[in-house]
């Protein structure tokens, strides 16, 4: 004896002369989307990098100036902005990047590193 799911899966794969078209409910459900294989960081990475790590820091060393650095990504595979943000300055500078490489930042970070004045 075979389950009610498996005999939908013969129908789709053709092993049987019925069709799907024959199958009343089967015609009236859209097929479930696949969930999509999402991108898996190594955890270990991320160890003493933690939010509450970088509070800790800033406890011990309060007069450390802090610059966050983030992406905005608007579609998916389209422009991307890299924010570079100056915490005690209130300053934030933008820059617009064709995709979401690390190798796009590291072409800004070298661009932008080289135009400020040393000493």
């Amino acid at each position: 004896m075979h389950s009610e799911r498996t005999i939908y899966n013969y129908v789709d794969y053709g092993l049987f002369t019925a069709r799907n078209i024959d199958l009343p409910r089967k015609v009236v459900y859209r097929p479930r989307k696949k969930s999509a294989d999402h991108f898996k960081v190594d955890k270990s990475c991320r160890v003493g990098r933690t939010y509450e790590d970088f509070l800790n820091f800033l406890k011990e060393h309060p007069d450390t100036p802090v610059v966050e650095m983030d992406t905005v990504e608007g579609t998916k595979g389209g422009k991307v902005l890299l924010t570079i943000h100056f915490i005690d300055s209130k300053f934030m500078l933008t820059f617009i990047r064709d995709a979401n490489t690390s190798q796009s930042v590291i072409e800004i970070k070298s661009k932008f590193l080289c135009k400020i004045p040393s000493g």
